[in-house]
Formats: C-alpha cells, sequence, structure tokens
C-alpha cells in the first residue's frame, strides 16, 4: 500500500509539471494563479506531497484541463 501511493504521488506531480510546462508556466507562474507558493507546486510536483483534492481542482482550473486529464497518467513518457 504504502508504495502504491509513493507512485500515485510521483506520477501525479509528473503530470502536473507535464501539464505545466505544456502551457509554459513556471512554478511561480502557475503558484500564483492558484494563491499557493511555488514551493508548494515543487513538492507536489517532484512527489513528496499527496495534495488535497481542492488544491488538484485549483490546479486544473489553473491550467484549464478536466481533473480527468490530470489523473490521466497513461500520457506520462515512460
Amino acid at each position: 500500500m504504502y508504495e502504491e501511493l509513493e507512485n500515485f504521488k510521483v506520477n501525479l506531480g509528473k503530470r502536473i509539471k507535464a501539464l505545466r510546462e505544456e502551457r509554459k508556466l513556471t512554478q511561480p507562474e502557475l503558484g500564483a494563479l492558484i494563491d499557493k507558493d511555488y514551493q508548494v507546486l515543487g513538492r507536489i510536483e517532484n512527489g513528496r506531497v499527496n495534495p488535497s483534492s481542492f488544491i488538484v481542482y485549483q490546479i486544473s482550473l489553473a491550467l484549464k484541463v478536466t481533473m480527468n486529464d490530470i489523473f490521466d497518467f497513461s500520457k506520462l513518457q515512460k
């Protein structure tokens, strides 16, 4: 179970980072859009924290994607 959670956090972070970079946003720019410090985004993107569903929702709105897009780990580079 622990390993599954760790893999989830890493994949979620990679997906958020990929979507942010596709939109040519920096961590500070995305952070400003969701009223969070860029360091919070860094921890999320590095898979060190499991963000609340509300933060993921805020990120999806800021990136103009659906929640499904964020959780679509099949789009990650292997």
